[in-house]
């Protein structure tokens, strides 16, 4: 359950077979039968002022056509959720990091199909077989670095956690495996991610290099920092929703607490976590794919086409996945996105790119069901039926 997920596979499944400024519902400027429906399926889907942090929101064509907060951001002692709260996004960090990769690919820095020891060298396993392509797509291989006996008493729960001590990528590279048969199968990898920063941190020039890039990157999509970040800064703590985790029977566990954390823990975000790098709010998330899929403006249209299209292994896999963006037909629409789930927090954002509509969640729970994708479904549906 700690383990950053891509957690829109099992809706995947189930179904193939400005910011938030009210305090649980829309902003008004007229009857519309669209807000009204995503009013709605947003009241259904939450519990209240009482239940877990939410934000939602929806855009259409770069502008907020409704949006939605509820619930606590911390449960002791209590505080709301607002419009500028921030959360972990987890894996939906794969999609941002791999247009941002893509982006590279286009200015030429990242070959696709070149092995990645062009840039990191040969002591990486596997770095002289396998490709940015290969990572982006699920299909190098990696066995899980989460698991293995070098690095699980390093994560949560395990004997050596820290939730203050900053992670490295020589702390986690002792995990990292031999691939099995790169490019011959689909499997869903935390490790790629990973290994994708760190081919992008060394084209960078270093982690603080990669992270100005980045920025600069995220400003294409009209980002300042301030909804979208995936650097860890002490001036985000405030902001910062708590975690929570199913403890069983009913009772919730703070991950910011139950670890002896100080402060935002450090696994929650942020380099060299590739998997899960991004910390922000429904809007950042909205925004950045409204930028990418219905305004067109961060890769060029021949990428953005082949980062969209599933490959041939994932649909034989039942989960269609182009390159770090996944597919998802739900209530008759094709939506492009990702989800994620890390550190008692989900997260689900997704574009209909022939509507131009985009409806991202945050979530501060983490439990057996996947809150923040069943509070997307409700939107999306209640979108198609209204729309």
């Amino acid at each position: 359950m700690l383990r950053r997920i891509a957690v829109a596979a099992g809706l995947l499944a189930a179904t193939i077979v400005a910011v938030p400024h009210t305090a649980t519902a829309s902003a008004r400027t007229g009857p519309d039968p669209v807000r009204a429906a995503l009013d709605k399926a947003f009241a259904e889907a939450t519990g209240g002022a009482d239940g877990p942090g939410v934000q939602a929101v929806a855009m259409r064509n770069g502008k907020v056509i409704w949006s939605a907060r509820t619930g606590r951001a911390v449960e002791d002692p209590p505080a709301p959720v607002t419009g500028r709260t921030l959360f972990s996004l987890a894996s939906f960090g794969k999609l941002i990091l791999g247009a941002y990769a893509l982006h590279q690919a286009d200015k030429g820095a990242l070959p696709l199909d070149q092995p990645i020891s062009a840039h990191i060298g040969t002591k990486l396993p596997g770095a002289k077989v396998v490709t940015p392509r290969m990572l982006l797509t699920h299909t190098a291989g990696y066995p899980d670095l989460y698991s293995h006996p070098s690095t699980a008493p390093l994560l949560p729960r395990g004997a050596e956690y820290d939730p203050n001590r900053p992670f490295t990528f020589a702390m986690l590279a002792p995990g990292i495996s031999e691939p099995v048969k790169p490019g011959t199968r689909f499997a869903y990898s935390n490790t790629g991610f990973i290994i994708l920063a760190h081919v992008l941190t060394e084209i960078a020039g270093g982690e603080k290099a990669l992270e100005r890039d980045v920025r600069r990157f995220l400003a294409k999509a009209g980002e300042r920092g301030d909804h979208l970040t995936g650097e860890r800064a002490p001036r985000h703590r405030l902001r910062f929703a708590h975690g929570y985790l199913d403890g069983g029977n009913g009772k919730l566990v703070d991950y910011f607490t139950a670890f002896g954390a100080t402060g935002v823990p450090t696994d929650v975000y942020g380099l060299p976590f590739g998997d899960g790098m991004f910390a922000g709010t429904a809007f950042g998330a909205a925004r950045f794919l409204d930028a990418l899929f219905t305004g067109r403006r961060l890769l060029r249209p021949a990428t953005l086409d082949a980062m969209v299209k599933p490959t041939a292994l994932s649909v034989a896999a039942n989960m269609p996945y182009g390159m770090a963006a996944l597919s998802v037909e739900y209530a008759g629409l094709a939506w492009k996105g990702h989800s994620g789930g890390w550190g008692g927090f989900t997260s689900m954002a997704a574009t209909d790119r022939a509507g131009g509509v985009t409806i991202a969640v945050v979530n501060n729970r983490l439990t057996e069901t996947d809150a923040a994708g069943a509070t997307w479904a409700k939107l999306a549906a209640a979108y198609a039926a209204a729309k």
